[in-house]
């Protein structure tokens, strides 16, 4: 008993290569697309974390020269305060620079990706010669 019976009228038939390179063309946006809204997502939130943590930072240093004028002593804790706050922001946004730098090193692959499968799809169009 054959394992792959062939019937002649209904053939086995592979797709076209137009057809399958549309379908990696519009992976490959669907993929930069993706890639670009993480990256833009990424870069927002840090942009905010900066704007804010330079509003901390000012009003730290408010705070720290009326406590060198005054050496109203009250203040301290704010600044201290303040100085975490500082400290966690700057450490978002450390983090943050590494995941742009990430989701960038993403979409360089990214924008690869169609032209790797097409070497793929390329070779195995190519009738192989027998070694002989």
């Amino acid at each position: 008993m054959a394992l792959f019976k062939f019937n002649a009228r209904k053939p086995f038939r592979v797709r076209s290569l137009r057809r399958d390179r549309e379908t990696d063309a519009t992976r490959a946006a669907r993929l930069l697309g993706l890639v670009e809204g993480l990256r833009k997502e990424i870069e927002r939130e840090r942009d905010g974390l900066r704007d804010r943590h330079e509003s901390i930072a000012a009003q730290a240093a408010f705070s720290q020269q009326a406590l060198e004028d005054d050496q109203d002593t009250s203040i301290s804790p704010v600044i201290n305060d303040l100085t975490d706050v500082m400290i966690r922001y700057s450490a978002r946004i450390a983090a943050l620079e590494k995941q742009i730098d990430f989701v960038t090193g993403l979409r360089a692959q990214a924008e690869l990706f169609p032209y790797e499968n097409e070497d793929v799809a390329t070779a195995a169009t190519v009738p192989r010669r027998r070694l002989a």
